[in-house]
């Protein structure tokens, strides 16, 4: 487990995502021992930013995705449930349609490296 420290906070390798391009997805799983760790996603927008949730619909508790990695609405640019549609943006984790409408995915802190994803561990 490859583990850095950016201002006196711990992140966890996550995956690599140097071909991640923009408005595309990928899911990511963290295991720490004792019962801790994650399954989550990256989403990186149209302005190259990147972003990482729980892969947990806030309705349901179910998975977001619909296929491996395949998280996004076919233009990109939302976040989409696969059991019931409903819609999050992408750079809040807010649900602006469907029956959790002003939830939010969780949201975890998300840095970039040579190519490489870490999410903070105080997140996980």
């Amino acid at each position: 487990m490859e583990i850095i420290e950016i201002d006196q906070s711990k992140y966890v390798f996550v995956c690599e995502v140097g071909s991640l391009p923009a408005m595309a997805s990928k899911a990511f799983s963290v295991e720490l021992g004792e019962g801790k760790g994650c399954d989550g996603f990256l989403v990186r927008t149209d302005d190259d930013n990147l972003y990482a949730y729980v892969n947990t619909c806030p309705h349901t508790g179910a998975p977001l995705n619909w296929t491996p990695d395949q998280f996004l609405t076919s233009s990109g640019r939302y976040i989409q449930c696969s059991i019931h549609g409903a819609m999050f943006k992408s750079d809040t984790g807010e649900c602006f349609a469907g029956p959790c409408s002003g939830k939010f995915l969780k949201i975890l802190r998300v840095v970039e490296q040579t190519n490489k994803a870490y999410v903070a561990l105080a997140d996980i």
